[in-house]
């Protein structure tokens, strides 16, 4: 047996390709509203939740910036888009679950987005099978960067932080598994990684069928 026990999955950008969702949805409302920078700024709320991203927005924007209202129209439109197009699921997403459920492996997520809507998405995939933990951002008191998620999944899933993986794309998860005293396996999504992304990671993948090879290397042997 190796090293790794469990493998814990972020899900906006790991799993499914909703992350490039999210920010074109804030691109057509910044070109409605003439908001400069929109884009930018909604690229520094990937990883975070809800309640992060309106203090994030509201600290760049000032108090008066109405959150809630555009909020809506972002779910809106992202829901629609869904509709209409489909969940888009990350190249090698289903391959690695139905890998590490071949082998009766331990799985969890951890996502900040809210625990109905992950249930919605897994559900509307058909991946909520391969998971036997699911932690949303609802479910915590602090949300990534924090370490708090995290612990939390490994804890449910009964292993040591040091003993589970965290699949992750971005920054604030890269952290936030760091802390936990997790093994980062980064994969990038929009955000090209810094250096700080790259010392607090294990290895960092191009795609998730790497990842695969590189959690057969490890279950198996533990090098």
């Amino acid at each position: 047996m190796g090293r790794i026990k469990a493998v814990v999955f972020d899900m906006d950008g790991v799993l499914f390709d909703t992350e490039k969702m999210y920010l074109d949805a804030w691109k057509v409302l910044g070109a409605r509203k003439n908001i400069s920078g929109i884009a930018e700024t909604a690229k520094k709320c990937i990883g975070l939740s809800v309640t992060d991203t309106v203090a994030l927005l509201k600290n760049t924007y000032g108090e008066a910036f109405p959150v809630e209202e555009y909020h809506k129209f972002i779910e809106a439109w992202v829901k629609d888009k869904i509709q209409r197009d489909g969940l888009p699921v990350k190249r090698g997403a289903v391959e690695i679950l139905e890998y590490l459920h071949s082998i009766d492996f331990t799985v969890g997520l951890a996502s900040s987005t809210k625990y109905h809507r992950i249930i919605e998405h897994l559900e509307r995939a058909g991946l909520i099978k391969y998971f036997k933990v699911i932690i949303g951002g609802d479910m915590i008191a602090r949300s990534k960067p924090d370490p708090e998620i995290y612990r939390t999944a490994c804890k449910r899933l009964g292993v040591e932080p040091s003993e589970a993986a965290a699949v992750e794309d971005s920054k604030n998860g890269v952290i936030s598994a760091h802390l936990a005293g997790m093994i980062p396996l980064l994969v990038p999504d929009l955000v090209a990684p810094d250096g700080e992304m790259l010392a607090m990671s294990e290895k960092c993948f191009e795609s998730l069928e790497d990842v695969i090879a590189y959690l057969k290397r490890e279950i198996s042997t533990g090098k």
